[in-house]
């Protein structure tokens, strides 16, 4: 009988724990809304249920419900079974690299001849943990991921080699804009 009561304080424990994490990430989501972000960045930026997202935008509900509700539907998926700690705020904490300030990130300068990046310098100008997405025919989720990756595809294979694969009708439309 005691087994069965630790088991069960174990399992509201992890639950709480889960509802807790879901509750302050959520409190970001609605910052983020505040600071003007749409839903699909903020679901790019935090992997959440897109249903809470909604309510937390919609703004008509107590977040602490849309928590409970998010994790309650998520083990209602799982069988029953309550699911591993996701750990929301790592990922919150990973998005928060999108926030970087440009300045605080080395400048990449491409040169005639490649140049090795440094793996510091990899995880600065590529997006969150590396993953590459093409979401509504743009690659990345914004455009600043997109400059910043292809400055630092750029520098690693140097202005010479851009130029060499480049297509021809490519090549005259660049010079064109050089010349401009």
């Amino acid at each position: 009988m005691k087994d069965a009561f630790d088991n069960t304080l174990q399992e509201h424990l992890k639950k709480a724990e889960i509802i807790a994490e879901m509750s302050c990430t959520l409190q970001i989501v609605k910052r983020l809304k505040g600071m003007g972000f749409s839903v699909k960045q903020v679901l790019k930026m935090i992997e959440l249920p897109e249903n809470a997202v909604l309510r937390v935008f919609a703004g008509k509900e107590d977040i602490r419900e849309i928590a409970e509700d998010a994790v309650n539907q998520k083990i209602a998926e799982n069988g029953g079974k309550i699911p591993e700690t996701k750990e929301f705020i790592k990922w919150v904490e990973n998005a928060l690299q999108y926030f970087e300030p440009e300045e605080d990130k080395e400048e990449l300068v491409p040169q005639a001849e490649p140049q090795r990046l440094t793996c510091e310098q990899w995880a600065q100008h590529t997006p969150y943990e590396g993953k590459l997405e093409l979401f509504d025919g743009q690659a990345l989720a914004d455009l600043r991921e997109r400059e910043n990756m292809i400055i630092a595809l750029i520098y690693n294979i140097g202005l010479k080699h851009l130029i060499k694969i480049l297509p021809p009708k490519s090549k005259t439309i660049l010079k064109e804009l050089l010349d401009e």
